[in-house]
């Protein structure tokens, strides 16, 4: 085989020595030669193409070609494709609209659509993108070449896309709303907060230094009081939202008269209700049946509701509330005639933290989780709440439903629910702790001082301690009636101290009733409580009242037994 540089001189000589019809003859064979390989090159192109490629007669506008990627996209065989248009195979809606693009395609030389749809031979849509051009194939004849790219998965990861990015918007916004909601919500309870502790700081030094008359002393007293509550309501509130958002709120649900828990709530709402010179206003059918639920939750929903219509109702509106039954459930409304719900908040209403007014200038205090509280508890009841109000100023009523018990308990079965005894002021009503022997136990000076205070107040003989190892220690030296226990203390908690009493012979106070009184006040911290060996479970702050009720319970000193919820 000769090296290129030795054949080619070989074939220009060649060339030289043969006629002018010889040397044609040879330029015109390597011609064609040239043509043959420059057309099987386009054909192995064109096959192997992964874009669908189609080539039209530019006169008649119909099919002379197709590639096996077009057959592959669309289903159809090669022969299937062959004198087609464009529009019978779906390329444009209609015979009218595929004659208009083309027209365009042959005045400018150029057509393109980004996203053509396309239904397939088998029904599925596949989106392409569509480019046409017009070229001239041998003089005086033209073809359109169609190029179809399969963009398919392309718009569904577009698509994907657009939706991921849409929903990290609205995640966002959310985000920003909560964020936002936090924030509101942290300045409203700091200022929840503040408001009565500034009462009760500033009235408690005003006692210290002395200098006001009986009169100030008293409404200093009652101020101090209503602020320690109102700060404890806050804090209640609080702790059963928590509880309510990981899911560890509990009921201690039992068959009992609707009627009798609305009255009580109503009798403690009246006082708040005449000073504004509100009308409370109370109907109930006599026909109503027995429920099922948690007497103290059914009381806090009553309550909420109650003291919610109360505090945005004006001077000498109306309250009203029914209670009736109807078909297999009861049905409770509140109506107001109060500052009623505007049109874009009423869907928010139950909402946790939110507030329709929560700027510094707003007039109602409060942390926006009554409402929120309610919804959840009447929903664990298995019942529902719902809110109307035509607008503001209009008055807002709410409805409360719960199902009627399907199996009639006998009365004796049903409980009729009282207040509860924290709620009732230290009177001589309440029961003698005279020649009781109470030991306190609390690592805390301040709360040491005023159970023994409290107790003493009603005759019983106190030894206050700091420790659980000084209690141990006071117990082997004398004996007590009853024993009041912290449970967090350093070194022994109330825990460990029970557990080395109960250890103890019954002579040496093995067998003595105790009461656990704690700020750990959970569920979970109450079943702990009676589980280790006490028989009842204090939340802190405890009322003077509750106090004393609780320890003449415990030395059997109380005639009614009181029910710890």
């Amino acid at each position: 085989m000769l090296a290129p540089k030795v054949v080619m001189p070989f074939v220009d000589r060649l060339l030289a020595a043969l006629p002018n019809e010889g040397h044609n003859m040879i330029k015109s064979n390597l011609t064609q030669e040239e043509l043959r390989t420059s057309e099987i090159r386009y054909r192995r192109l064109f096959e192997a193409a992964r874009d669908g490629i189609l080539i039209l007669n530019a006169t008649t506008l119909k099919i002379t070609d197709v590639n096996p990627f077009m057959t592959e996209l669309l289903g159809y065989s090669h022969a299937e494709f062959l004198g087609k248009e464009l529009w019978e195979l779906g390329f444009f809606s209609d015979k009218e609209a595929s004659l208009a693009a083309f027209e365009v395609v042959q005045a400018e030389g150029y057509l393109r659509y980004e996203d053509l749809p396309l239904q397939t031979r088998a029904g599925k849509l596949r989106e392409v993108e569509f480019v046409s051009n017009v070229y001239e194939e041998v003089e005086g004849h033209h073809v359109i070449q169609c190029n179809i790219r399969d963009i398919t998965a392309r718009k569904r990861a577009e698509k994907e896309h657009d939706q991921l990015l849409e929903s990290c918007q609205v995640a966002n916004a959310e985000a920003d709303t909560a964020s936002n909601i936090k924030d509101e919500f942290l300045a409203i309870l700091s200022h929840e907060l503040r408001t009565p502790l500034t009462s009760i700081l500033g009235w408690s030094n005003l006692l210290t230094i002395g200098g006001l008359d009986e009169q100030a002393s008293k409404r200093a007293l009652e101020t101090i009081v209503r602020n320690a509550r109102a700060q404890t309501q806050l804090i209640d509130d609080l702790l059963d939202t928590s509880r309510i958002i990981t899911g560890k709120l509990r009921l201690d649900v039992r068959p009992l008269e609707l009627a009798p828990v609305i009255e009580a709530v109503i009798n403690d709402v009246r006082p708040t209700a005449d000073a504004r010179n509100i009308h409370l206003k109370l109907e109930i059918d006599p026909r109503i049946s027995p429920i099922s639920g948690d007497p103290a939750r059914l009381q806090q929903i009553i309550w909420n509701l109650l003291s919610n219509a109360i505090k945005f109702t004006p001077k000498g509106g109306s309250v009203q509330v029914s209670f009736e039954r109807i078909e297999s459930h009861v049905e409770m409304t509140i109506s107001d005639t109060g500052q009623g719900i505007e049109p874009e908040f009423l869907p928010h209403v139950f909402d946790r933290f939110r507030q329709f007014d929560s700027s510094s200038t707003r007039r109602h205090g409060g942390l926006g989780l009554g409402l929120s509280i309610v919804r959840q508890l009447v929903e664990m009841h298995g019942g529902t709440v719902t809110a109307t109000s035509p607008g503001a100023g209009a008055g807002t009523t709410f409805k409360v439903i719960f199902p009627i018990i399907s199996v009639h308990h006998e009365l004796r079965n049903v409980e009729t629910t009282r207040p509860l005894a924290g709620s009732q002021p230290l009177t001589d009503r309440q029961p003698s702790l005279n020649d009781l022997r109470v030991l306190v136990v609390d690592d805390e000076p301040d709360a040491r001082e005023l159970v023994a205070t409290v107790l003493t107040g009603r005759g019983a003989e106190v030894v206050a301690v700091g420790s659980a190892d000084e209690a141990l220690a006071e117990m082997e030296r004398q004996k007590f009636n009853v024993l009041v226990s912290d449970i967090g203390m350093p070194e022994m908690d109330g825990y460990g101290l029970i557990e080395k009493i109960r250890q103890l012979p019954a002579e040496r106070g093995g067998r003595i009733p105790a009461a656990a009184l704690t700020a750990y006040a959970g569920v979970e911290d109450r079943m702990h409580v009676l589980s280790a060996g006490y028989q009842m479970h204090i939340p802190k702050p405890v009322e003077p009242a509750e106090l004393t009720t609780v320890v003449a319970n415990l030395a059997e000193r109380y005639s009614v037994p009181l029910v710890l919820i």
